[in-house]
C-alpha cells in the first residue's frame, strides 16, 4: 500500500474506527474490588478547583499536544468525521488485561472481555464480563479469584452535525461477583452523557464525559454507591496509524461527604490493520487515595477486533 493511500485510510475510515478503539473505560471500566477502607476527607476546595482546571485544559487548551476509554479516547462511542455525520462503528470485541496497585497495598488483576454491537447507526449495546484476581498484600497470602460484576450499557446518539456528536447512555452494573472482594456488592445504575468534537486543524478529537452512579439495591451490609465522574479525553491521530490519548478523571463521592479524588490516564495505540487495534494504557492517582473507585497506579494492555 502506498504512503498516500495509507494516509487516506487513516484520515477517513481509520479515524472513525480510531475513536472507538479507545475504551470507555471509563469508560466505566469499573470493577469495584477495593477492600473496606477508612476515609481521610479531601473536600471540594483547592483540589477540586485544580481538577476542573486540568480537565478543561486537557479538553480545550492542549490542542497542540499529543494528549483517550473511550473509549480512547476512552469510551468514545460517537466518532465524527469531517463534513460527515457521526456514525457508530460499534460492533467489536476487545480483551483487556489490567493491573491495579491500590493504596492499601493490595493488588488487582483483571481480564475483561467486552462485546459491543450496533443495532443501527445511532444505537449500540455493550456487555463486559470481568474475571478478577486479588491479592490483599498481607503475609497470609490472601488471594481470591472469580467473576466480577457484570456491566451492560445501551447508548443512543441524540444529536449529530458537522464535526460533532452527542450520545446519551445508561450502564447497569450487577452484583454478580462470585466472592465479596471481587465486586462492589451493589447493583448500580449509571446514566451518562458524552460528546465528541472534531478539531481537524490539530488532527484531534476532544471528548467530555459526565456520569452519575447510584445504587439500585444489593447487599445491605455493603456501603451504597453514589458518586459523579467527570472526564475529558483528548485524542490525537499520528502517522503510521498510531494514536494517543490523555484523560483526566475527577471523582466526587457523595456517600462520603463529597470527598474528591482525581486520576490521570494516558494511552498509546496502533491499528495493525483496518479491523484490529492494540494499545497500552497507564494511569496514576493524583489525589484522593481513600476512595474505593481510585487506584494508586494501573497499567493495562488490550486488543480490539472490529466486526463491521
Amino acid at each position: 500500500m502506498t504512503g498516500s493511500r495509507r494516509q487516506t485510510l487513516f484520515s477517513g475510515a481509520f479515524f472513525s474506527d480510531l475513536c472507538f478503539c479507545v475504551g470507555f473505560h471509563g469508560d466505566s471500566r469499573r470493577t469495584w474490588v477495593h477492600p473496606t477502607i477508612s476515609i481521610n476527607r479531601h473536600r471540594l476546595r483547592a483540589h477540586v478547583l485544580f481538577a476542573y482546571i486540568l480537565i478543561l485544559a486537557a479538553g480545550f487548551c492542549c490542542s497542540g499536544s499529543a494528549i483517550a476509554q473511550v473509549e480512547t479516547a476512552s469510551g468514545a462511542d460517537a466518532a465524527p468525521q469531517r463534513d460527515q455525520p457521526a456514525q457508530f462503528r460499534a460492533s467489536r470485541i476487545e480483551f483487556r488485561d489490567e493491573f491495579q496497585k491500590l493504596h492499601s497495598g493490595a493488588t488487582v488483576y483483571m481480564i475483561v472481555p467486552r462485546v459491543d454491537f450496533s443495532a443501527n447507526p445511532a444505537l449500540s449495546f455493550r456487555v463486559e464480563t470481568p474475571i478478577v484476581f486479588t491479592d490483599s498484600g498481607k503475609q497470609n497470602n490472601d488471594t481470591q479469584s472469580g467473576i466480577g460484576d457484570l456491566l451492560f450499557r445501551a447508548s443512543y446518539r441524540v444529536a449529530r452535525g458537522s464535526g460533532f456528536a452527542i450520545v446519551a447512555a445508561t450502564e447497569l452494573i450487577l452484583n454478580t461477583a462470585t466472592k465479596d472482594v471481587l465486586g462492589g456488592g451493589k447493583n448500580v445504575i449509571a446514566p451518562l452523557i458524552f460528546a465528541s468534537f472534531d478539531l481537524p486543524q490539530y488532527n484531534s478529537v476532544v471528548y467530555p464525559f459526565l456520569q452519575q452512579f447510584v445504587t439500585l439495591g444489593g447487599d445491605d451490609a455493603r456501603r451504597n454507591v453514589h458518586y459523579t465522574s467527570i472526564k475529558s479525553a483528548f485524542l490525537t491521530r499520528w502517522p503510521s496509524l498510531t494514536y494517543t490519548v490523555v484523560e483526566p478523571q475527577l471523582i466526587v463521592d457523595h456517600e462520603r461527604a463529597d470527598t474528591a479524588a482525581m486520576m490521570l490516564e494516558a494511552e498509546i495505540g496502533r491499528f495493525v490493520n483496518r479491523d484490529t487495534a492494540v494499545w497500552v494504557r497507564p494511569g496514576v492517582r493524583l489525589f484522593g487515595d481513600d476512595l474505593p473507585q481510585v487506584y494508586g497506579w494501573k497499567f493495562e494492555v488490550g486488543v480490539r477486533f472490529f466486526l463491521d
